[in-house]
């Protein structure tokens, strides 16, 4: 693994830089040093290039993916990287020693060095010793942070209670973050996040807002009378996004929604021919929201 992430960094980063961090990965897997690790993990930002993003190739990310299911590097930067191929050495160490140092790390970290942390958890060992880790970044305010740990990262799916789950995935609808984007969002429902989520609705719809369609992903497993109740007024919103939702639903409820059919026959030939998906929704969602911010 760590290899082929050098490899990829090696693809947009200053030969002299990738040396130097080659020599520190080879010096340190020899005889691990705390504080020569301590001033390679920052010396990171003195060397390589910090707008520069990466460029991993399909096959590249299709290995790290089938390595370590979930994980990817897309959209990284060199800092970002660099770290994480750091990262990988500390993980080689004893338990004490990697969970000692790590603790530091967290502690002391800026804002780039915390993304990079939390990005490599996938890849750590003793993943049980790292969820409060985890779980305290996601109390974090700074976007970047929470979404190094939820977005693109499969650790919390892997990891987290439902407990944990539910409150990151509720997090993220508050703060307006890509749910598509959050590794096992389909796969990781609940009844108490099913719950939970309608509660949410309701009280924004009575207040006059809206919440995203992407939420009701969680609810597909959990049509109740209540629940089954919002898919239909998904389904008659005059917003496209909310019927895509309602059709998504619908196409998997198994007979419980069919009364739905009809008024959403445009969406279910939508997802028959493969057009629309909870993944393409949610990047039309993202996509229309980074427009309005712009604006």
């Amino acid at each position: 693994m760590r290899e082929r992430l050098i490899e990829i960094l090696g693809k947009t980063s200053d030969p002299e830089a990738v040396a130097w961090l080659q020599q520190t990965v080879d010096e340190q897997g020899k005889s691990f040093q705390q504080r020569p690790f301590y001033y390679a993990f920052s010396g990171v930002s003195r060397r390589f290039d910090k707008k520069a993003t990466t460029d991993a190739g399909v096959g590249q990310l299709t290995f790290l993916s089938k390595t370590a299911p979930g994980f990817t590097v897309a959209g990284w930067d060199e800092f970002r990287l660099a770290r994480v191929i750091l990262l990988t050495v500390l993980a080689e160490q004893e338990k004490d020693i990697f969970l000692e140092n790590l603790k530091a790390l967290i502690g002391t970290a800026d804002l780039r060095e915390q993304v990079a942390i939390f990005s490599a958890f996938p890849l750590l060992p003793h993943p049980a010793a790292l969820v409060e880790f985890a779980t305290d970044g996601l109390r974090s305010n700074i976007i970047d942070i929470f979404d190094s740990i939820s977005l693109n990262n499969p650790f919390a799916s892997e990891n987290f209670t439902d407990e944990a789950w539910n409150q990151m995935v509720l997090k993220a609808i508050f703060i307006t973050r890509p749910l598509y984007r959050i590794v096992g969002h389909g796969e990781r429902t609940n009844l108490a996040l099913a719950e939970a989520i309608s509660d949410l609705a309701h009280e924004r719809w009575a207040a006059g807002r809206t919440i995203t369609p992407e939420a009701w992903r969680s609810c597909t497993n959990f049509l109740d009378e209540r629940i089954s109740g919002d898919i239909a007024k998904m389904a008659g919103s005059s917003e496209a996004n909310d019927r895509s939702a309602a059709a998504l639903v619908v196409s998997t409820a198994e007979g419980k929604l069919d009364s739905l059919k009809d008024r959403l026959s445009k969406e279910i030939a939508a997802i028959e021919s493969g057009e629309l998906t909870w993944h393409s929704l949610g990047q039309t969602v993202e996509e229309q929201l980074i427009r309005k911010s712009l604006t």
